[in-house]
């Protein structure tokens, strides 16, 4: 018998935009699952756009986007778990960046509502093909189910944003800094390795029995969760540190890598 369930990241880790989803990684994990181990994703990424990676890849498992916050079917859409920010959560958080010059967005069922429009905010729109809304104020989205606020800019005021929110706010919110332009604030019962466990739950497997491969510092917690942790060889020294074995980098197929390896020994799936 051998690992039962292989939870994927998706942007650095099996495609970037330099490197595109690579025939030999679609090979490598259509074989592990003809011989019955779960393919699954846990993304940043918001659910409708990961469906584009899930098809890609002829997943039908259940997957986890928007950081952990969000579990869904692919094929039915429908919605298995999901922790949106509280009312109180986006008051609180919306008080500390109000005091500054952010752009701030937030994701409510694939929409993305702002209070005003900016180059950034068009940008990031077109470029992740999404519906946005103007709003007068975003605690009006309070009662909604609000998943996430990003908060986006410049590499240094994003950093120190990020800072400023973390000493703030420190285990009241989960504050993820996922790319060097934009930080995310969600609830605190959110993460990769929390939706890693709740897809372990629905899906009646053991810790044990699981494979995360990562390569951001907020893969970190999930692939130290893993029965069998691994991060990519060009990922982030907090990913690398948590990891049980490190993979080739993107470039190498690394994920590819991995799985061909555990199929040879006979470690995935019933055999």
């Amino acid at each position: 018998m051998g690992y039962k369930l292989i939870a994927l990241d998706i942007d650095g880790t099996i495609r970037s935009n330099e490197h595109p989803l690579s025939e030999r990684t679609c090979l490598a994990l259509a074989a592990a699952r003809e011989v019955g181990a779960i393919v699954t994703i846990v993304t940043g990424r918001m659910y409708l756009s990961a469906l584009h990676v899930t098809a890609d890849l002829e997943l039908q498992s259940p997957v986890a986007t928007y950081q952990g916050a969000h579990i869904a079917d692919p094929l039915s859409h429908r919605v298995l778990w999901h922790q949106p920010l509280t009312s109180q959560m986006i008051s609180d958080a919306l008080d500390v960046l109000d005091s500054g010059d952010h752009e701030i967005l937030a994701h409510h069922k694939g929409h993305v509502y702002v209070d005003r429009l900016s180059e950034w905010i068009e940008a990031y729109v077109e470029r992740n093909h999404v519906r946005v809304h103007v709003v007068d104020d975003l605690r009006s989205l309070g009662d909604e189910g609000v998943t996430r606020l990003i908060v986006g800019g410049e590499d240094d005021v994003v950093g120190e944003t990020t800072a400023i929110l973390k000493r703030t706010f420190d285990s009241q919110l989960q504050i993820v800094r996922s790319l060097p332009y934009f930080c995310e604030v969600l609830h605190p019962d959110t993460g990769k390795e929390v939706a890693l466990q709740r897809l372990c739950t629905m899906l009646d497997v053991r810790q044990e029995d699981t494979v995360a491969v990562g390569n951001g510092d907020e893969d970190a917690a999930m692939i130290a969760w893993a029965g069998l942790g691994v991060a990519m060889g060009d990922g982030s020294a907090l990913g690398i540190a948590a990891a049980d074995e490190v993979a080739p980098p993107l470039a190498g197929s690394g994920v590819a890598e991995v799985v061909e390896r555990l199929l040879g020994g006979g470690l995935l799936g019933g055999i």
